[in-house]
């Protein structure tokens, strides 16, 4: 024989004479402290910080305060002290005199999590939804007090960008009797290129972007990312903001190792100084090199392929010696790579990366803004693209004639915060970052 239910207070306070549910009355609940218990000890209850309750709030409880049970004759079934009757995870309101209002209880069947796990996991989201917030304001001050625009440009775009290796994600869009396809942005690059074109002289945005097929601890298909722009800036100004962005966050000093893509050759591949990496090195010059290193080497592999294979096997697990831990910014990268951004007159692509903890934080340019070789990137981008096997995407036309019509020179970057702040809290899953995530 399966075991008889016993019929608990609760039981019988819930089934019989609980008002369900009641409604917040301001004005009835005045002086009421608000909040989920969190734990229960003899009379006292500790209540989660919500509203104006203080965090670890402690409160006696010593009756029920019911409208319902005041002229029932039932209410001699209520236990005479109410923690008989409350459990942890009750949203409940306590006043100074000890009454009870249950606003909403913690109910769970038997496949349910206990509620001191719910509870636990209730206050790992909130936080880091408190964390997480405090974390995008202050951002976002930091910003505003450098007299940048903060701009809120389209999620849904004509073009998601042309990064011949991103997979962006399309959506039908269907309004006044026709369809269109357009793009969830991976990036909210161009709409902040066409502000400059405006005539705004700084702008910045923290954009939710999305890339189709990412995953793993340092990768989602939706994500946040923060891009600012400088006119009449170059890339010097734009590695003062990094540096002085980080320590606003961190509170402490941070040391930003500057080095360009060729001086970290030399300094990590010291017993390799016959080979000298320049704007020229051939394809087959790095091939061989590569194969000295011991770095597997595939026939159809080109020049940006073999330069990833030896930065990600021989480069990068060395950053974090190569400043003591602290944040490490890379400049320089073989012309081919250059993306959207100038070559400088030392022959490089004049752009740089941030790399703090593992973590490849974030990607700037000196923008090229020359219509024609914008042009001839975007078409050679969709070329790769259909090499790759990924669908050609449309141009941003809109983008095009800001071009035409003239985009002043300027700095650019576009850092990913969830792993900005993965670097500051030391957190290796991006997952754990902010709540849904």
């Amino acid at each position: 024989m399966s075991p008889v239910h016993d019929i608990t207070a609760r039981d019988l306070f819930l089934a019989h004479h609980w008002q369900k549910y009641p409604p917040f009355d301001r004005q009835k609940f005045e002086g009421f402290k608000c909040g989920r218990i969190a734990l229960k000890e003899d009379e006292a209850v500790v209540l989660e910080a919500r509203c104006d309750v203080p965090s670890d709030s402690s409160v006696l409880i010593s009756k029920w305060f019911q409208e319902s049970l005041r002229e029932s004759k039932a209410a001699k079934m209520v236990p005479p002290l109410a923690r008989d009757v409350l459990s942890v995870g009750d949203w409940v309101g306590v006043s100074e005199q000890g009454e009870v209002v249950l606003f909403a209880p913690c109910i769970s069947d038997g496949n349910a999590a206990c509620p001191a796990t719910m509870l636990h996991e209730a206050q790992n989201f909130c936080a880091q939804a408190y964390s997480w917030s405090e974390f995008l304001a202050t951002v976002r001050r930091f910003f505003t007090d450098r007299s940048f625009t903060e701009m809120t440009t389209p999620a849904l775009a004509p073009s998601p960008g042309t990064e011949p290796f991103l997979d962006p994600l399309a959506v039908l869009v269907e309004a006044d009797g026709g369809s269109v396809e357009k793009y969830l942005i991976t990036s909210p690059e161009f709409h902040l290129k066409k502000s400059l074109a405006a005539g705004i002289p700084r702008v910045f945005e923290i954009a939710k972007c999305f890339r189709n097929k990412e995953s793993g601890e340092h990768h989602r298909v939706e994500f946040y990312m923060l891009e600012w722009y400088r006119s009449f800036s170059t890339l010097v100004e734009i590695a003062d903001d990094v540096e002085a962005l980080i320590e606003t966050l961190s509170a402490s000093r941070i040391n930003l190792k500057r080095i360009t893509m060729r001086d970290l050759f030399r300094e990590v591949f010291r017993e390799n100084s016959d080979f000298e990496l320049r704007p020229g090195t051939t394809r087959s010059e790095l091939s061989g090199f590569a194969s000295s290193l011991g770095v597997r080497i595939v026939e159809d592999d080109s020049f940006d392929d073999i330069f990833h294979r030896i930065f990600l096997e021989k480069i990068e697990p060395l950053l974090l010696e190569l400043n003591q831990g602290g944040p490490v910014l890379i400049s320089g990268y073989p012309p081919s790579m250059a993306a959207l951004s100038r070559i400088g007159e030392d022959g490089f692509a004049d752009r740089f990366e941030v790399y703090w903890q593992g973590l490849e934080l974030c990607n700037a340019f000196h923008e090229l803004n020359d219509p024609i070789e914008n042009r001839k990137r975007f078409e050679t981008d969709n070329e790769t693209k259909k090499q790759s096997g990924r669908p050609a995407v449309p141009l941003d036309h809109d983008l095009l004639r800001c071009f035409d019509l003239g985009v002043p020179p300027a700095g650019g970057i576009a850092l990913g915060l969830e792993r900005l702040y993965m670097a500051l809290h030391g957190i290796s899953n991006i997952a754990k970052v902010r709540p849904f995530a």
